[in-house]
């Protein structure tokens, strides 16, 4: 790999999309850090994206508490990386790991620059979406600086349809996040608020069981009350927990309410945080899940995984009767001859009426995601709908081979039905494939989606008719 101005690279570590090396810059005579994306940008829209909100990152850079960015470009063979200030301190991941929880007080004062570090990056438009210990870098004089702003843009650019948001990391992404709500800045508020916790306490504020029991259970752990920290000061808690609440509506709204309140964590203290009972929502339509079909699981999930979509509405679906519920299971003797939702019959049994398409997914730790239907194939996507039928008998909530092996999903959702319903003059020979499954009321039925084996967005269809 060649970086122009750049020499000696030399890996300091991997993640899921990225490899991280240390490098030396030539003109200036200085060790760097070096972010490259393992994956090519589809087009000249997401080159163009990316580098616009690189720039945006870059901006940053003045901030005391924010990881320098040096430079950001695309390598000959498509690849996006950013150039960064070298942290040799390692991560607050790491000093957790090294000396356990964080008195109080040495906590306050992170907090404190870390919130006007972020405060100042959503005064520029810019979000973070994935603080957590391990993205809080420190340099060789001990400042704690945040780290990867870029990050997030990179993979969102990097027109991966599986990845959109895939560094979402459980412990720390509010909750709406895994509802596939839109990043907003009370969404870095959380997540800081979650990182200062776990300094505090040595564990997230809810950790997440893994694997994941259920999605209900997920969604049961991310609104519990968060437990005081022995030994931290009342003011203290509370201003982290207004911060950690659930609901988008009552949580602390901006990064420099957070700061101000840290700084004024002392002698007051504020009444007591409450929460909603952890209750179980009320029973809704369009429960999903995404199973991998086996051909094609190493591309999409990127290691494996099951996949959860969202509601038919596009809003996120909440905890109804479950597919193993006795009561939501339909006999084959009882399935309905008429199409499932979004379908009609056809040569092939039931195919797309209209054309439907579906955003990005987002996995959790490459075992469950979430995801969101768009309908309108107008619109920015990246799968589309070309088939589905009818379900009996259970439903895997998150083994993903389970229901691609099930004989109604195996049959319909193969490449062979895929090209008998492709429209004329399109091709899509050697598309991905992937089956999602839904809980309707009492009706269990799925969907088959396919997207470019290249991945990125676009707004034509393939399959159905036009709107």
């Amino acid at each position: 790999m060649r970086i122009p101005g750049l020499e000696n690279l030399q890996p300091l570590g991997q993640g899921g999309f990225a490899t991280v090396y240390r490098a030396h810059q030539v003109q200036l005579g200085r060790d760097v850090a070096v972010k490259i994306d393992n994956r090519v940008l589809a087009g000249e829209r997401d080159r163009r994206r990316f580098l616009r909100e690189a720039h945006a990152a870059a901006r940053l850079s003045g901030h005391p508490n924010v990881v320098a960015v040096h430079d950001a470009n695309i390598t000959p063979e498509g690849m996006p990386y950013i150039v960064m200030e070298l942290c040799t301190g390692g991560s607050l991941h790491d000093v957790l790991k090294k000396q356990g929880p964080l008195p109080a007080e040495r906590v306050r004062q992170l907090g404190i620059a870390l919130a006007d570090a972020l405060a100042a990056a959503h005064a520029e438009g810019v979000l973070h979406r994935d603080i957590k210990p391990a993205n809080i870098l420190v340099d060789r004089y001990g400042t704690a600086k945040l780290a990867d702003f870029g990050l997030a843009a990179l993979l969102d650019a990097a027109g991966d349809s599986t990845v959109t948001r895939d560094a979402l990391s459980p412990s720390y992404a509010p909750p709406e996040a895994f509802a596939m709500a839109a990043p907003t800045v009370t969404g870095d508020v959380y997540a800081l608020a979650a990182t200062l916790y776990d300094l505090l306490a040595g564990k997230p504020p809810r950790p997440v069981p893994w694997p994941i029991e259920s999605f209900d259970h997920l969604g049961e752990v991310l609104r519990r009350p968060v437990p005081p920290v022995p030994g931290v000061p009342e003011d203290f808690h509370n201003a982290l927990a207004r911060a950690l609440h659930p609901d988008v509506s009552a949580r602390t709204p901006t990064a420099a309410r957070l700061r101000d309140e840290l700084r004024g964590a002392v002698s007051t203290s504020p009444p007591p945080v409450a929460y909603a009972p952890a209750t179980p929502a009320p029973p809704a339509k369009g429960k999903q899940w995404v199973a991998v079909v086996a051909a094609v699981a190493v591309v999409l999930a990127l290691g494996g995984g099951a996949w959860w979509l969202n509601s038919r509405d596009g809003t996120a679906a909440n905890a109804g009767p479950t597919a193993n519920s006795p009561s939501s299971q339909p006999k084959a003797s009882e399935q309905p001859q008429t199409p499932p939702p979004y379908l009609k019959a056809c040569a092939t049994g039931f195919c797309v009426e209209e054309s439907s398409c579906y955003r990005g997914t987002v996995s959790i730790g490459g075992q469950a995601a979430t995801a969101r239907r768009i309908g309108d194939c107008s619109q920015e996507h990246y799968w589309e709908a070309f088939a589905g039928g009818w379900l009996s008998g259970k439903i895997p909530k998150v083994d993903p081979d389970e229901l691609a092996a099930t004989p109604e999903v195996a049959g319909v959702c193969s490449r062979e039905a895929m090209a008998a319903n492709t429209r004329p003059n399109v091709d899509t020979a050697g598309w991905q494939v992937v089956a999602i499954g839904f809980e309707d009321e009492d009706r269990n039925y799925f969907h088959c989606l396919a997207s470019p084996r290249e991945g990125g967005e676009t707004t034509t269809s393939a399959f159905g008719s036009d709107r």
